[in-house]
């Protein structure tokens, strides 16, 4: 019994000190997708976590990417039911939520060695990423022409790559404003069964983020 109540003991401790291991991190903060193209700038927000040992160059941590629905708009031309011709058209709609999951592997530029870290901290990184929410709504032209030669995707698969610089700003041992800036590189696979250029909501673009960052050290 004795045992068991310190097997007991030991499990529901290291539960409860789970936020507590050294270097572990949660961020919170806004995302800037620079996409262009008809969709400007959408603004996003993030939660992430990971792992930042004092003592070591490289870190990692893992985003969820939430971007509210924005607006769309683009030229293309388009078969026109009431005067039965092929003519210039706008395409104007609303994305959907997207959610974005990233992956990213940083490494500090700067000595980390020593009994105090820098206040600054500039940074290197590459990620991965997968769009596990979003596209676009079906935009309401579709009522009116047909043969489009450009598609909005409304199906299929995105995911791609990216790569940057950033910098954690250290206020104390365990609070610190974080921000990166980089490239994202998208792969969208189209399911819609269209034969011409597809028009996608998630795409290659700058990214840029700002944050706060919490770390959670052993006391």
């Amino acid at each position: 019994m004795l045992t068991l109540a310190s097997l007991i003991a030991s499990a529901q401790y290291k539960k409860a000190s789970f936020l507590t291991k050294s270097g572990r991190t949660y961020s919170l903060g806004t995302t800037f997708h620079l996409m262009g193209d008809g969709k400007g700038a959408p603004i996003g927000f993030y939660f992430s976590g990971g792992r930042d040992n004092t003592e070591n160059h490289f870190f990692t941590w893992y985003e969820f990417v939430g971007i509210p629905p924005f607006k769309y708009s683009f030229q293309t031309t388009a078969y026109n039911y009431s005067t039965q011709a092929e003519e210039p058209v706008t395409v104007s709609g609303k994305s959907k939520f997207h959610l974005i999951y990233n992956y990213n592997v940083g490494y500090h530029i700067l000595n980390r060695e020593g009994s105090s870290e820098q206040k600054l901290q500039p940074y290197v990184f590459l990620g991965i990423n997968a769009v596990l929410l979003g596209r676009a709504n079906q935009p309401e032209v579709y009522n009116q022409y047909s043969g489009l030669k450009r598609n909005v995707t409304t199906e299929g698969l995105s995911f791609g790559a990216r790569g940057g610089v950033g910098a954690v700003y250290n206020i104390t041992d365990r609070v610190g404003v974080k921000t990166d800036l980089g490239y994202n590189f998208q792969y969208n696979y189209e399911a819609d069964g269209y034969n011409t250029g597809m028009y996608n909501m998630f795409t290659n673009h700058i990214l840029v983020t700002a944050g706060v960052r919490f770390r959670f050290l052993e006391d």
